[in-house]
């Protein structure tokens, strides 16, 4: 049962508007985030249950709601099997495939950690043209320091519109060991639940 509630909180799409005033660092990150060049400041967090937190980042010039790159650090408390997690996820991410040819995905091992690099879109009702194409690289680490031992999940999230698609996918191919080599050399932040 806790590997299904962690993969339905982990798998939310990030296709959804953001509404709260009070932003919370539930998770006592020092920032901003630096990744990739850019700096990213916490802007939206949410703790639904008392083992679900959330934070989103972004760099100041950006929108949360129409965003074009974001950090996203998630941590769910729990005894996981990691490979389970990035397993359930990667057939959430098979099915949606069957019905949308965008989606694609690869998963990488690094000692005890994984990176899910996966593309995803949503489209218009008849199917013909992509609204928002949205490449996130989730990096997923079990974290067992005395009581916050959980599912850690960084994140990176870029995201195309109709208006800048083309370079959105140009960018992709140009770019896409790098992003991962970003992520993935990423010094995780030490959370510490306030």
């Amino acid at each position: 049962m806790k590997i299904k509630i962690l993969i339905l909180l982990l798998t939310i799409p990030l296709f959804y508007v953001n509404a709260q005033n009070t932003v919370n660092d539930y998770l006592n990150i020092p920032g901003p985030i630096k990744l990739n060049q850019k700096e990213y400041k916490l802007v939206w967090s949410s703790h639904p249950n008392e083992n679900y937190f959330k934070q989103e980042y972004i760099s100041s010039n950006e929108n949360v709601n129409r965003y074009n790159s974001m950090v996203l650090v998630d941590f769910v408390k729990g005894d996981f099997n990691i490979k389970d997690v990035v397993d359930q996820k990667a057939a959430e991410l098979q099915e949606m495939k069957k019905t949308n040819p965008v989606v694609n995905y690869q998963i990488f091992e690094n000692k005890e950690e994984y990176i899910l690099d996966f593309l995803i879109s949503e489209n218009s009702k008849d199917g013909k043209e992509i609204l928002i194409a949205e490449r996130n690289i989730y990096r997923y680490k079990i974290i067992s320091n005395g009581k916050n031992k959980g599912v850690l999940l960084f994140a990176l999230s870029e995201r195309g519109y109709p208006e800048n698609l083309d370079s959105f996918f140009n960018n992709l191919k140009t770019n896409t060991s790098k992003l991962i080599e970003a992520v993935g050399n990423y010094k995780l932040p030490d959370i510490e639940i306030k």
